[in-house]
């Protein structure tokens, strides 16, 4: 009896194993205990292309408010997606901060490369300004069930004339990156790039609803 619970306990231990190598990346949080310490922090990351921009004396003043985030995503958790509309989080990975909190300094960063504004300032600085900058990360997710596997980010944007608190632009930016391997570290390298990508957006959105109000 002793013999047979040994095979049972050695063959459940391979069956578990199997089964780890077959959900790969995107299913590593199942096998994790609930207490598992997380060993893996990643960043959020974004140079900008080019030399700095100058300002322009004559542009609009623009302030950047914090990023906010919609349920789900107001999180250092990494979420990534096996079934449609079912939110799941990786056990021992996680950014090192809520990706909305990481995006903040980037949105100021984009802002100011565009080169269309007199100044760009963060939420609590006492310099007045013309134009406001409203944005919400709508989602940052690793989605599986897709082949390939892709990083998907989108983040709602709008422009308000502080002198008259109107809306005189607004956008959603959504972009996707696919993953080389089904892993959390390929997620991350594939958010980088979508990070990039929508700060491209971004600035372009920008520039021309800056026109717009101009004319």
């Amino acid at each position: 009896m002793r013999h047979l619970q040994t095979f049972q306990r050695i063959l459940n231990t391979g069956l578990w194993g199997l089964l780890a190598l077959f959900l790969g990346g995107c299913g590593a949080s199942l096998l994790q205990q609930p207490d598992s310490a997380v060993s893996h922090t990643y960043l959020l990351e974004w140079q900008p292309p080019g030399s700095p921009a100058q300002a322009n004396p004559q542009g609009p003043s623009l302030l950047v408010m914090p990023v906010m985030a919609t349920p789900g995503f107001a999180t250092a958790d990494m979420a990534y997606m096996r079934t449609p509309h079912e939110l799941e989080y990786f056990a021992r990975h996680r950014w090192v901060d809520a990706p909305a909190r990481m995006l903040d300094p980037l949105l100021v960063g984009a802002a100011t490369q565009t080169g269309v504004f007199s100044s760009v300032v963060e939420s609590g600085s006492r310099t007045g300004a013309d134009l406001r900058l409203d944005s919400t990360l709508l989602h940052l997710q690793q989605v599986c069930r897709l082949n390939p596997s892709e990083q998907q980010l989108a983040m709602r944007v709008q422009l308000v004339d502080l002198g008259t608190a109107r809306v005189v632009a607004a956008r959603t930016l959504s972009v996707s990156e696919p993953l080389q391997e089904r892993t959390p570290y390929a997620g991350v390298l594939a958010a980088n790039r979508a990070v990039a990508r929508l700060l491209g957006e971004l600035q372009d959105f920008l520039a021309g609803a800056v026109e717009d109000v101009s004319r």
